[in-house]
């Protein structure tokens, strides 16, 4: 193993969603490409992750999702605290929505439905360039 795959592995995703089923098919997926995966089911288990973890270097979320606030709320909290860190929002949303232009913070908008494999590929890209 080379040093950037062994950079990869010591990095974790974060993936931030309240459906249970969703949430294990991108755990699985984003475990099959090779990432260390932390869940969380809202943006405040989300919060106490970070403050618990240094080792996040993708943060995945839901839009919609119960607790103090949602995905696009969650990507503010992290260009924030956390600018450095890409976030993929997941959305069920009207495509013609900008999420981006409502949050800078937001790296990537992946538009439901998507396969998990897919998401892991956005997702191995964007750690790898959060390698330092």
């Amino acid at each position: 193993m080379d040093l950037e795959s062994a950079s990869i592995v010591r990095r974790v995703v974060l993936v931030v969603e309240d459906e249970a089923m969703i949430r294990m098919m991108l755990v699985d997926a984003i475990e099959d490409a090779g990432l260390g995966v932390v869940e969380a089911t809202n943006a405040d288990d989300a919060i106490t992750a970070f403050a618990q973890r240094k080792d996040i270097g993708v943060v995945v979320t839901d839009v919609r999702m119960p607790g103090s606030m949602d995905g696009i709320g969650l990507a503010g909290w992290m260009r924030e605290h956390e600018p450095a860190i890409p976030v993929v929002i997941c959305s069920g949303m009207d495509t013609r929505v900008d999420l981006r232009a409502i949050n800078p913070a937001i790296t990537n908008v992946v538009s439901k439905p998507y396969l998990p494999d897919d998401l892991a590929e956005i997702v191995a890209v964007l750690m790898r360039g959060t390698l330092r």
